[in-house]
This record gives structure tokens, sequence and C-alpha cells, in this order.
């Protein structure tokens, strides 16, 4: 796709609000779904809760304040089975594609959103991009479904039908990042089962790298290039995933709640899972809390970093990280220039990244201090739920149903903020006025 010109600060604007306002539409819709006594076991759920469940399940968070597999029906599960679907592809990406099946045209709204979601440089057409965005969605899926189901009917002897509930299910929560599991326990009861662990793992790493990189990947053996984002990405991925394991295994190799007296290969495949899941996912093959406090600390670091652009899954972001981390590097080796494989990273984009994580930092601190004013658990416990609500994960020490509803409030909040994005919030609500023409004499202030 040829380079999108700038576009006008009113229509970034108005495309940023129609993001809000979709996502904030599907979750009041959601919620009243869930409100149908056919949704549920005893046929009541309180608002609050229903309003919770929906936004974590379009957010593709994964937090639940009613144990998902027996409080909800097989129709309330399909119900949550579509949220997630729509909240993993994005409101503005499920109505272009239901626009284009219908035959409407590409407008300039969807043009502006692929700039801003999936990065400008992509190598399809708009059109083009948002039909291989559904298309590889659901090959991935199906293809991932066909797998588990025979894995689960072969391995593990379970019933055909059963099989395919379980791999339909688990197949879309696990692209689509949400966490969402028709187990209680999550996937504990799988945790030493070496080839249901790698096809969660995968579908994980393939939602969140996000779809740039993977129409990147599509068309590699055409263009014999890779751009710098996707070159970032998967080099940041991959090195987070190998830190991840290592970290785990080192802090929990002697936890005897967790994986010590378990075999080397599960304690292996155990860290493995842990440091996918953590960045992006919520999926948890052992208890979160039993977890000792350092690797709480670690994983909600992993959080906090989260997924790539125009991925699945939340958080600051990969490049944010990455472009963060080298402007600190430059900064302290004193160079006026800031580079990352052998290119030159704009300034601009350098303060923009600074903004978005010192922003982010900012919502988790005024989140974890509201819920603590209405809960008595430790700051671990709510640090830990905030950042989990914020990068869209969905891992939790426990204590989300017991929450308070003011507490559940400021997670609904921190969850839709987490998806949208910040930089889609800020637009939106930014208040565009005079240009400031005047100019102030400069002074230094004195730093560190």
């Amino acid at each position: 796709m040829k380079d999108i010109p700038l576009f006008s600060s009113r229509t970034q604007k108005k495309i940023a609000e129609r993001v809000l306002l979709g996502f904030a539409i599907a979750i009041i819709l959601g919620s009243l779904i869930l409100l149908i006594p056919q949704m549920t076991q005893n046929g009541k759920i309180s608002y609050i809760d229903a309003v919770f469940t929906s936004t974590s399940a379009i957010c593709v968070t994964g937090l639940v304040v009613q144990d998902t597999p027996t409080y909800f029906t097989d129709l309330g599960k399909i119900v949550i089975l579509i949220f997630m679907q729509i909240g993993g592809l994005g409101i503005m990406t499920v109505g272009s594609i239901f626009g284009l099946i219908l035959g409407r045209k590409i407008q300039i709204r969807d043009r502006f959103y692929i700039n801003t979601s999936f990065g400008a440089k992509q190598p399809f057409s708009a059109s083009k991009f948002f039909m291989v965005i559904a298309g590889t969605t659901f090959t991935i899926e199906f293809i991932a479904f066909i797998i588990m189901t025979a894995i689960l009917y072969f391995k593990q002897f379970y019933p055909l039908k059963a099989s395919m509930t379980f791999s339909l299910f688990h197949t879309v929560s696990a692209f689509c990042n949400a966490g969402f599991s028709l187990y209680s326990n999550s996937l504990q009861s799988f945790s030493s089962d070496i080839p249901l662990n790698l096809i969660f793992m995968v579908l994980i790493v393939l939602g969140g790298i996000g779809f740039p990189v993977i129409s990147e990947i599509i068309s590699f053996r055409r263009v014999k290039h890779f751009s710098l984002h996707a070159k970032v990405v998967m080099i940041t991925t991959a090195s987070l995933i190998l830190i991840g394991a290592v970290m785990f295994f080192l802090l929990e190799f002697n936890n005897p709640e967790s994986i010590a007296g378990r075999p080397l290969s599960t304690k292996i495949l155990s860290s493995f899972f842990q440091s996918i899941t953590a960045r992006t996912a919520g999926f948890n093959t052992i208890n979160t809390a039993s977890l000792n406090v350092a690797t709480i600390f670690f994983l909600a670091f992993f959080m906090f970093i989260g997924a790539s652009p125009g991925g699945t899954g939340g958080g600051i972001k990969t490049t944010t990280f990455v472009a963060v981390t080298a402007g600190g590097l430059s900064s302290i080796r004193g160079r006026s220039e800031v580079t990352l494989l052998k290119r030159k990273l704009p300034t601009s984009l350098i303060y923009r990244a600074l903004t978005l994580t010192i922003t982010a930092i900012a919502l988790i601190i005024i989140s974890t201090i509201g819920i603590l004013v209405f809960e008595r658990y430790s700051l671990k416990e709510v640090l830990f739920e905030v950042i989990s609500a914020f990068g869209t994960v969905g891992l939790s020490t426990g204590i989300t149903p017991a929450l308070s509803t003011p507490s559940k409030i400021i997670l609904i909040l921190t969850m839709y903020i987490g998806r949208i994005g910040i930089s889609t919030l800020s637009v939106a609500i930014a208040i565009r006025g005079i240009v400031n023409k005047i100019t102030h004499p400069e002074e230094t202030i004195t730093i560190g």
C-alpha cells in the first residue's frame, strides 16, 4: 500500500472518537445481552458483573468476576466467544470487513485506521488488508482448532464433542489473547501436556505480534524484505520470551507451590508458557497466587510491556518499550541520535513513546490508589490486578470476584483504556485550540 498522507486533526479526532464510541457501544450491548436469563445457569447476573464480563471479553482481557465454565450456560459461553472474536479483531476492523462484504468502498476513516493501528506501510491495499486480517485470523484459528481437537481426542481421550467444544473456545481465546477458559483453574490441569501447551503458545504469539508483522511474513517470499518494525517486533518478542522463561525458571525453581518437585521438562514448559502468556494472554498453567513476590513483580513488568502494535494484546507495546529503551541508552552514551538496527529513529517518535509510557504509568498509579481506597488487599495484589487490566492480560492473584463495585468500575475503565490505547484516547479527547505562536526565553534547569 502506498504511503498515506497526513490527516487533518479534525479527521484524526473524529476517527478516534468512533473507535472509543464503538467499543463503548459494544460493551453496553454485550452487558445487556448477558443480562438475558438464558445466559446464566441461575438466570440472573448483577449489572456490574455483566458489564465487567462484557468489557473483559470485548477488551480481550480475561479477568473474571464469575466463573465462566460454571456460571454461564452454553449459550452464554457462545456469546462470550463472539465478544472475544470481535474484540480481538477490533470494532473498526469488524465493521470495515462487513462493509466490504456488503459492497461498501474503502473510506478515508478506514485508511486512517490502518495508518494508526497497523502502520502506514502495509504491503496490501486498504481493502485487501482488511480481508487479509479476516482470512489470516480464521485460517490460523481453524488450523489450531483441528490440531487441538486431535490432541484432546487422541491424547487426552476426550469425547469428540467435548474436544471440539474445548478447541473452538480456546483457539479463539488464545489467538485473540483473551485468556477466558472453560476450566475454573485455567490450564493448570494441562501443565505437562507438551503438544497442547505448544499450540496455545503459538496462538498467543501469533496474535500478539500483530497483523502488520503477519502480513509481512506472508509477503516475504515476494518482497524478500522485512521492515524495521517487523524486525524490532520479532527480535523483541523472541528476546522477551527467552528472558521471561529463564527468569521464571530461576525465581520459581525452589518454590514448592509452583514448579519445585515437578519434572525438569514440566519446569521448562511452564516457564516458557508463563513468559508468553504474561505479556498478552492471561492463561496460566501455574497458580498465580502461589508465585513468589519477586516473580509477581517480574510478570507485572512483562504485562506492562504487553503485545505489539496491530495485535490482539494490550500494554504499552513492545515497540514503545524498545523506543524508550533505545532513547535512554543513547542519552546515557551521550549520543544526539537514536539508532536501532542501523536506522535512525525520529525524535518525535521517541517523545511519543516516552509520553505514552509516562501516561500509562500515571494511569496505573491512579487506578491502584483508587482500588486501595475501597479494598483491604495488599499493594502487590492490587497493583498486579491493575497492570493485568491495563495490559488486557487477565492474570490475577484471585481477588477479582471479591472486589467491590467501585473497584470493578475502576478495572472496567482500565481495561477499556488498555484496549483502545492511550494514543487513541488522547486524540479523541484532545481540545484543538488556537495555535500559540508566542515564544518564550530559554533557560535551563538541573537534571539528576
